[in-house]
Formats: C-alpha cells, structure tokens, sequence
C-alpha cells in the first residue's frame, strides 16, 4: 500500500469516527430528533448520567476527529498533508477537486478548529465555552453536509487513484443515527 493509499485510509477512520459521534450526538439532542420521544426515557434517574456523558463525549469527540482532517500538523493524516503527497506525485486536478469541494466550508472549518482547540484538545485558560460557542456559530445541519461532503471526496479520491470498484472507504450511512433510535427503544420497552 503506498503513502497516499494509506493517508486516505487513515482519513476515512477520521471522517467515519466524525460520523459516528455526530449521529449520536445529534440524535439525543438535535431537533425534532430523540429529546421529544425519549426525553423522560433519558431523564429517568438510573440512565441520566450515562446520557450526560455520552452527549458531551461524543460532542467533544466529534470535533477531535473532525480537527484531524483539517490539522496543520506534518505528521497527521489530513487534507493538507493528503495535498502534499499528491503534489508531489503531480496530481494537480485532484487537488483542485479537494479545494473546490471544501473552499464553502472554510468558515466552518475555521470555526471547528477553534472551538477544538480553545474548548477542547487545549482547554484555553479564561476561554468560556459560551462566548466561543457564540462567536463561532456552528450550525449542527451545516456538520452534516461538511461530514457528507468529506466522505464522498474521500471515496472518490480512492476510486480515482486506485480503483477500487464501489468499495467504500467512508461511511455515508445513518447507521449511527438508526442504532441510537434502537438503542433508545430497548430503552423505554424495557421499562415498560
């Protein structure tokens, strides 16, 4: 396997992890998904810290792994490390497919890097979470579309350079979403 089969391999973990953490999270507080059905189910006293945990872990989980793909640092399976090793490898129309595919999300981008490393990955003294939150306006549907775009460029990248016929590297499923659906079922039908 060569560095840039690798790279991407290493980057579809990431953006599959992203996902994973984004439908959970999602899912128990977004809206008009779990909290109108299963708040009580989730509020019941012998489940409530579990579900305070797992909303913040997956928030907070989400943003690592979405801070991978965009990390400036040499050493990490990134887009910009990934557009390195193709430039080194003369793949100029690929990259020109990456920055068009993310130049909308740049804001976005930015915002999550921020929010990652102020809140989060360095725990910014006199950073207050709600001011940064504030100040940098993720809207949740605005994830979604970044997390779906991330993962069709990564498949469409493997498929280009090393075609591997439809077999998908990064998840476009809501897979995630469905198991915490079911999960919250089993829930509430044990209780009854």
């Amino acid at each position: 396997m060569n560095d840039i089969q690798y790279l991407l391999r290493r980057m579809a973990d990431s953006a599959n992890a992203a996902q994973a953490h984004y439908q959970i999270w999602f899912t128990l507080r977004g809206d008009g998904k779990a909290l109108p059905g299963h708040l009580d189910d989730m509020n019941d006293y012998r489940y409530v810290d579990f579900f305070h945990a797992n909303n913040a872990g997956h928030y907070k989980l989400m943003y690592i792994e979405l801070g991978c793909l965009f990390d400036t640092d040499s050493r990490s399976a990134s887009f910009r490390n990934l557009k390195t090793s193709l430039k080194e490898r003369g793949y100029d129309l690929i990259i020109e497919k990456i920055d068009n595919a993310l130049s909308k999300y740049k804001q976005l981008v930015s915002s999550i890097l921020t929010i990652r490393s102020k809140l989060i990955a360095h725990k910014e003294i006199g950073a207050e979470s709600e001011d940064i939150h504030k100040n940098n306006g993720i809207i949740p549907n605005q994830v979604k579309q970044l997390l779906s775009s991330i993962c069709s460029l990564i498949n469409e990248i493997d498929s280009e350079l090393f075609g591997n016929n439809g077999v998908l590297l990064a998840s476009k499923s809501d897979r995630y979403e469905r198991a915490t659906f079911s999960l919250l079922e089993v829930l509430r039908n044990g209780r009854l």
